[in-house]
């Protein structure tokens, strides 16, 4: 199936999804200047999983990957860019451990949950003190 891939309000690219079993397989074609990098970004609802950077391919750039469907969850797919430097937009990622007490209960509201290197945690606004 295809999706658009959009940066800001634009779309830049299409991103063709194949399920493999418990695996999406995801090739993504985008037209970029290449003056920056940019990371691939797929959600669904509020579970979001960065994919990777995507590379200078024969027309354009792109990115060819494989991740299990649980990183996002079944349900309608989307796919956005963000820039390589702007990765988490002012945000923090704090690791969430069964056996350690969470210190930020009070910014949850403000936070979702995202899967860095295979590790799951939440994605809160940085502290404006």
């Amino acid at each position: 199936m295809d999706y658009a891939v959009h940066f800001g309000d634009d779309t830049v690219g299409k991103a063709q999804v194949t399920r493999q079993g418990l695996y999406y397989h995801v090739v993504c074609r985008c037209s970029l200047s290449g003056q920056v990098m940019y990371c691939l970004e797929a959600s669904t609802g509020e579970k979001r999983v960065n994919l990777g950077i995507l590379v200078p391919q024969e027309t354009g750039f792109g990115l060819e990957t494989r991740f299990p469907v649980s990183r996002v969850g079944e349900g309608e797919l989307s796919f956005r860019l963000r820039p390589r430097h702007d990765e988490l937009g002012g945000r923090s990622f704090v690791p969430i451990t069964p056996e350690e007490p969470f210190a930020y209960l009070e910014r949850l509201k403000e936070a979702f949950l995202e899967i860095q290197n295979g590790k799951k945690g939440a994605s809160i606004p940085k502290s404006r003190e």
